[in-house]
């Protein structure tokens, strides 16, 4: 049964629809560092709406900026290629992410992505991260539970009871999705992450965020986007379908740098900064 299952989500995951073939172009071009803001530039204008949505989030609260961008080349040089990359990487990801309404509700998981992908940003930022690549852990946090939506949409029934689960016995909600589904969100996500050839930076976050990795180029995207969910949890920010709030160990205190206080000192704008987020579901 469980094989019949794990075939199933492997089937379900290769119908995925592929990502435009831009947004690949965007990042090989983004991480050439002999690509100019115009190389970029010409990259996106590939896709009309893709760059009617970057100017648009360029514009938004969110950046605060102080004069209003009024073309794509200008929004790169304002902003640097790796930010913009990550504004096209995230609303080109969101275009291909729709959540049934069924077990879990669209709104409160949401709520969570965006809070994670809010407190990622701002753990990095604590932790001294290069302004440009702050964008990324923002990406991190926002699609960490890939997999739960895929399980939603195509697997209901054995959703609901991994909730249940959650609920009246807890326990890491991985282990309860391997004894049920046979595989775990994470492993599901690092699947559609292949797919979409997403960097390892963001295979890392989405594949080791209840288990993280504390070692490699990659590790710090698993341990900050381990913090980000399980203090978006401590703090009630949203609903993903697991009840049982993960320990952080104290080797990845200490790996970081960081203890509770300075998280929760670090998050104080949360809500703030998620409100400004918004758009990026729209």
């Amino acid at each position: 049964m469980a094989q019949n299952i794990v075939t199933r989500v492997k089937d379900s995951i290769e119908k995925m629809p592929p990502l435009s073939p831009v947004v690949h172009k965007i990042i090989l071009v983004a991480n050439d560092v002999t690509s100019s803001a115009q190389h970029l530039t010409d990259v996106i204008q590939l896709d009309p709406v893709l760059t009617a949505k970057v100017i648009r989030m360029v514009n938004s609260a969110y950046f605060g900026l102080p004069q209003e961008i009024k073309s794509l080349k200008q929004a790169v040089v304002m902003l640097g290629i790796n930010t913009i990359k990550n504004v096209a990487l995230s609303s080109a990801l969101m275009g291909k992410i729709a959540l049934k309404k069924g077990v879990l509700d669209p709104e409160e998981f949401w709520k969570h992505s965006i809070g994670v992908a809010v407190a990622s940003k701002l753990i990095a930022q604590r932790l001294g991260i290069e302004k440009k690549l702050l964008e990324e852990f923002f990406i991190a946090g926002l699609i960490h539970d890939i997999g739960k939506v895929l399980m939603n949409n195509f697997f209901p029934d054995e959703m609901k009871q991994i909730i249940e689960i959650s609920q009246s016995k807890g326990g890491l909600i991985i282990d309860i999705e391997k004894n049920v589904l046979g595989l775990t969100h994470e492993e599901i996500g690092i699947a559609i992450g292949k797919k979409w050839n997403f960097e390892n930076n963001l295979l890392y976050a989405v594949g080791r965020h209840h288990i993280p990795v504390l070692k490699g180029d990659s590790a710090v995207y698993s341990m900050v986007v381990h913090v980000a969910d399980t203090f978006a949890k401590v703090l009630k920010v949203g609903f993903s379908g697991n009840y049982v709030i993960d320990t952080v160990d104290e080797a990845l205190w200490q790996t970081l740098g960081m203890s509770e206080e300075i998280v929760l000192e670090s998050l104080s704008p949360l809500n703030d900064e998620i409100q400004k987020a918004k758009l990026f579901l729209q």
